[in-house]
């Protein structure tokens, strides 16, 4: 195939998510994969129905906050509370096919495009969907999270900052955040083949704001502030 869109990290974020998935339309994508945590957040039942309603060939990864949403992981499972609540809000926003949904997606999936060959897809490394990939791990770090990958570039995701950088000769690829973005202003994600671009897209942010303040989820002004002045550092 020829070009590709990653796109991770939507974290409940539909104003976000319309305006990447517009901006994507633009290029005639053969593909799209949706990188895991997408409906964490303060608008999951919007996304999901937005995500579920794309045609073509779409490709879903599980994320850690898909398993713990869609499973409603609790303080019982070592979770802070106010992550525990919001895993429970999320989930009630959603429907069972929804939440089963959630809870049948893949760990990782892997593409051949031009220009590129096959790469790998996974939300936090090879090895786990908890596990951080950073742009400033140290090599010795990140060795044994991908010495088994046989494929010469990796896309990730999890901890919401875009880079790009070769470890022990392999390209990997963080594809940002679309709805919790860290170190940038728009919705973050990365456009693949022929070659790489890690892309950034505007939207209205007071809009999505004031939206997000209304959704009724637990800490919603936490969520709006994060918007309108993104850290300059990932979780």
């Amino acid at each position: 195939m020829k070009r590709v869109a990653a796109i991770y990290d939507i974290h409940g974020n539909y104003s976000a998510l319309n305006a990447v998935l517009e901006e994507v339309q633009r290029y005639s994508v053969d593909a799209i994969v949706i990188g895991g945590d997408l409906v964490w957040g303060p608008q999951p039942s919007l996304v999901m129905e937005r995500i579920l309603a794309l045609d073509g060939n779409v490709h879903f990864i599980k994320g850690n906050a898909d398993r713990e949403v869609g499973e409603r992981y609790g303080v019982e499972q070592g979770l802070d509370e106010w992550i525990a609540e919001i895993n429970q809000w999320c989930a009630n926003q959603l429907t069972e096919s929804q939440l089963t949904f959630l809870n049948c997606l893949q760990k990782d999936v892997t593409l051949n495009i031009d220009g590129l060959g096959e790469v790998l897809f996974v939300h936090g490394s090879p090895r786990s969907d908890e596990e951080a990939i950073r742009r400033d791990s140290p090599e010795i770090e990140i060795k044994p999270m991908i010495e088994s990958v046989k494929q010469d570039i990796i896309v990730c995701g999890h901890t919401h900052i875009h880079f790009d950088r070769t470890v022990l000769n392999k390209r990997i690829i963080n594809a940002g955040s679309v709805g919790l973005q860290s170190a940038a202003r728009g919705a973050c994600w990365a456009l693949l083949g022929p070659e790489i671009e890690l892309r950034e897209t505007e939207y209205n942010y007071q809009l999505a704001a004031e939206q997000i303040r209304q959704s009724g989820v637990p800490m919603a002004s936490d969520f709006a502030d994060h918007i309108l002045n993104p850290p300059t550092k990932g979780p």
